[in-house]
């Protein structure tokens, strides 16, 4: 099933969640909508699933016009953070719910539901679960049930508000993974909110990123992350830090760094650019300044850098710990910084 939306505006009182908001989801796709708390990332998927209405906009499913139509007859099956499962259900009982509530004439036999939910179970790898109660499972198991049960419906749209925002690291890992998985293998269209910057890049064919309820970008994750629309986008996608620069007369000067060509007007700007992309060297031209703290995260080293004559954080490099462990650098050492690549943006924070 395909959305699309059309200049959607949707005000709560004097709060504006929704500001002239537009999109298209192709059939199949996996789209992640990704921005912080209050930026209308929910709003905008209950609206798609008719549990709230616009102000003003359209929405269209598969092509047809579904703003006024009720939640029921859209197709739509709908994941939930926190699971909403019915706890004095058992797992079979929960999944098979949908199916059971349908009007006479339109629900399935006993056998035919039993069959459903067997097949449901087994896909999300809980048919040994059936008789347990929600209140016997731990949160990973509980939010697969609460994807079978969407699924059981047969949705040709499924909408996951934040679905894994209440499990531990690992937990939402794995689910993630197991996310993609199931999507490959039944083709329906996805719609997931989140506000997991990894979760968006390694899950979704498409991402949305949402700020003060407008869309800020469209694009696959790797056009998302290098090549951001935006000074927000930089900012929330990815690591990245604000270096203060100014433009004269077609040069970018940053710090006491070799001037450099840019194009823009004349007058203070922002550098943002990623730990990756510091140039660390220990003499020659750059910035010079203080290897300060050096942290291992992982198959990664941090190593941050207090810089001559500025004021604000100190500068964080990233570098591969195999290759930092061949030539590393000591804490209170004198050295060059660089930048490999960079983006410069208006200095409202904002972007």
């Amino acid at each position: 099933m395909s959305i699309a939306v059309h200049s959607i505006n949707k005000r709560f009182g004097e709060f504006v969640a929704l500001r002239d908001v537009s999109l298209e989801v192709p059939t199949g796709q996996l789209v992640a909508i990704l921005g912080p708390s209050g930026c209308g990332k929910t709003t905008l998927l209950r609206i798609i699933a008719g549990l709230d209405s616009p102000d003003t906009g359209r929405v269209f499913l598969q092509g047809r016009e579904a703003t006024e139509l009720p939640v029921q007859q859209r197709r739509v099956g709908f994941v939930f953070q926190h699971y909403a499962l019915f706890r004095h259900m058992t797992v079979f009982d929960n999944v098979a719910f949908g199916l059971c509530v349908r009007p006479r004439r339109e629900r399935p036999s006993a056998a035919a539901i039993r069959a459903k939910v067997e097949e449901l179970l087994a896909l999300v790898q809980l048919e040994s679960a059936a008789t347990r109660h929600p209140m016997h499972l731990s949160g990973g198991q509980r939010q697969r049930v609460a994807l079978a049960r969407a699924l059981a419906v047969e949705p040709q749209l499924l909408l996951l508000d934040e679905p894994f925002g209440a499990l531990d690291t690992q937990v939402r890992q794995e689910l993630r993974r197991w996310l993609r998985r199931l999507h490959d293998a039944l083709h329906f269209t996805s719609l997931f909110v989140t506000h997991d910057q990894n979760e968006a890049l390694e899950v979704a064919d498409a991402v949305i990123v949402m700020n003060g309820g407008r869309i800020e970008q469209r694009g696959a994750p790797e056009e998302v992350y290098d090549a951001p629309a935006s000074g927000f986008v930089h900012r929330f996608v990815g690591s990245s830090q604000d270096l203060p620069a100014r433009r004269t007369a077609g040069l970018l000067y940053v710090g006491p760094m070799a001037p450099v060509p840019s194009a823009g007007t004349d007058g203070e700007v922002s550098v943002v650019v990623r730990p990756q992309d510091v140039q660390v060297n220990r003499a020659g031209e750059g910035w010079p300044g203080v290897v300060g703290a050096v942290r291992v995260v992982g198959p990664l080293v941090h190593m941050e850098i207090a810089l001559e004559g500025h004021n604000g954080d100190p500068l964080v490099a990233e570098f591969e710990r195999e290759r930092y462990r061949a030539d590393p650098f000591l804490t209170g050492q004198t050295v060059c910084v660089t930048l490999r690549r960079y983006r410069t943006y208006p200095t409202d924070p904002v972007g």
